[in-house]
């Protein structure tokens, strides 16, 4: 009698291979299943990478406002400046100016800055630029002149400044419109333009490069508490310069003589000195920018 064998397979080589042979059909589907994934994992690597790119100036067109700085009479005659032929600004010169400045419709508010606080914010400005240092350092605190900060909306701001440049006891006024990215970043990282000359780290260099630029902005991607990252074009960087000057005689400059920045949004405000060790040291980066 023979035996059955149920785990036996004695069939030639030839029909066990054809066990393992698998219709077209089911040979093709794996074959687009297989290419499907890969194409997934290429669009979801493009989906990382678009992620990380830097993203274009909002769109918030907000209407002009700005800063006024008017600066006082220091001690000693300016002939240059009519107000200031009796010296220092006297505490009545002060009053004065403060009532002429409550009088403007345009104004939003001000506040009194200190010698001591005027020079602080100099020194600041300075940064580490060698040459900004040493006129720092040649300048007394005593030199810098009081002034009132205030902030303007919109209105007839050629007014403004010729009203309160006929005050006795001030020197000079300066108005500025705040900058584009006022309340969208806090500091801009600006890039070597094609044209360099204003800037002492791009001089006798060409414009920024892709390599560069791409190392920057994965230093930026490095640093702690990045909210948002923008990319300005040197023709955005050109309307908000407009924006800045505000005036319709202003000068205009060469676009190529503007760079291309990247601003960034942080959960905590940097240090400008801060950014400055980590930024500046880098090839192809102009200067570091912060938005107030």
């Amino acid at each position: 009698m023979e035996e059955s064998s149920f785990g036996d397979d004695r069939r030639e080589p030839e029909s066990r291979t054809g066990l393992l042979r698998k219709p077209p059909a089911v040979a093709g589907l794996v074959v687009v299943l297989l290419g499907g994934l890969a194409v997934l994992g290429l669009a979801g690597w493009r989906i990382y990478e678009h992620s990380r790119w830097p993203l274009p100036p909002p769109e918030t067109p907000a209407p002009l406002t700005g800063r006024l700085s008017v600066f006082l009479c220091v001690d000693g005659p300016d002939e240059y400046a009519p107000n200031c032929l009796y010296g220092a600004a006297t505490a009545d010169d002060k009053r004065a100016i403060e009532a002429a400045l409550r009088s403007l419709p345009e104004l939003r508010g001000f506040s009194f800055e200190t010698k001591e606080q005027a020079y602080e914010k100099f020194r600041r400005s300075a940064g580490d630029d060698p040459a900004g240092l040493e006129f720092v350092r040649k300048t007394r605190v005593d030199e810098m002149p009081e002034s009132y900060q205030a902030t303007l909306g919109p209105g007839d701001w050629e007014a403004v400044r010729l009203r309160i440049d006929d005050v006795r006891g001030v020197l000079a006024t300066e108005i500025y419109g705040d900058s584009l990215w006022r309340g969208v970043a806090d500091i801009g990282i600006a890039l070597c333009p094609e044209i360099g000359s204003d800037y002492p780290r791009c001089r006798g260099r060409e414009r920024v490069s892709e390599e560069e630029k791409a190392a920057v902005l994965d230093r930026i991607r490095d640093l702690g508490g990045v909210k948002a990252v923008y990319v300005e074009d040197a023709a955005h960087a050109r309307v908000n310069r407009r924006r800045i000057l505000w005036r319709p005689d202003a000068e205009d400059v060469d676009v190529r003589a503007l760079p291309e920045a990247f601003y960034i949004a942080l959960d905590r405000p940097p240090a400008k000195t801060e950014m400055e060790k980590i930024f500046l040291p880098m090839p192809g980066v102009a200067q570091v920018v912060p938005v107030s």
